[in-house]
């Protein structure tokens, strides 16, 4: 049996990468992933490289890890709010200055893509998809699904990107998003991860919600010149008015 912890998103949130790395503590894992964007939005880019780094968490490149990497104009998502898109270009443009010149270039060295064994399951980690770095794959989007899992030689298939929780079985493989440790869309303001569980091929994914002093970040987003609405999102645990937001649930039972 292996018990692996899966995370994603953490977006410059180090008091909630913190608590995360913290319950991983009181419950270990034998290894830790992250699915990619450790920056962007949040107040602290380079501690949460260096801290992620430090622990020897496995890491993907995000949309967001590209853009401040690379140094890129727009983060690549498809944003239709002229409002939250100049808070998307502000947030970007913040964390490309406020991130060292060392920890950018880490950033760029980061794979698509990482594939691994566990316990005799073959696990393919990587932020989005391998057609986007920038897709968005909901737990609704059924068909969309079922084709990654097809055209992925792996048995289960991790991913970020969208900052919501879930893990579903289609067809003998395993799909997994561990939602967002330090951005979370799901209202839910505390930081979200998996622990994942292989015991003589059978899978189990458990969704762990850490709570962390979101007050403490909002007070360094006010200090630090980000705007002031990151600091409600993180409060809100999200964006109440957004349309379309899937139900999040866990459908290991299905």
């Amino acid at each position: 049996m292996v018990t692996i912890a899966l995370m994603a998103d953490i977006h410059g949130n180090l008091e909630a990468l913190d608590a995360v790395l913290g319950d991983i503590r009181e419950n270990p894992c034998a290894q830790i992933f992250c699915a990619g964007d450790l920056v962007g939005y949040g107040p602290r880019p380079n501690e949460v490289i260096e801290r992620v780094r430090d622990a020897g968490i496995q890491t993907v490149m995000g949309n967001y890890d590209e853009a401040v990497g690379f140094r890129l104009p727009a983060c690549g998502c498809h944003i239709d709010s002229p409002q939250q898109k100049a808070l998307s270009l502000h947030s970007l443009k913040w964390s490309i200055d406020h991130t060292s010149a060392e920890n950018r270039a880490w950033l760029r060295e980061l794979p698509e893509s990482i594939c691994f064994e566990a316990d005799g399951k073959t696990v393919q980690l990587m932020h989005a998809s391998e057609d986007s770095i920038v897709e968005y794959i909901y737990q609704s989007d059924e068909g969309r699904i079922r084709e990654i899992l097809e055209r992925s030689d792996c048995d289960i298939y991790v991913y970020g990107h969208t900052h919501y929780p879930y893990s579903l079985q289609v067809g003998g493989k395993w799909i997994v998003n561990p939602g967002s440790v330090g951005r979370p869309k799901d209202l839910d303001p505390r930081a979200s991860y998996i622990r994942l569980t292989i015991d003589k091929g059978a899978v189990s994914a458990q969704i762990r919600r850490v709570a962390y002093d979101v007050e403490k970040v909002a007070g360094e987003i006010a200090k630090s010149g980000l705007d002031a609405a990151f600091a409600a999102f993180l409060r809100q645990g999200g964006d109440p008015d957004a349309k379309g937001a899937p139900m999040v649930c866990d459908l290991m039972k299905r």
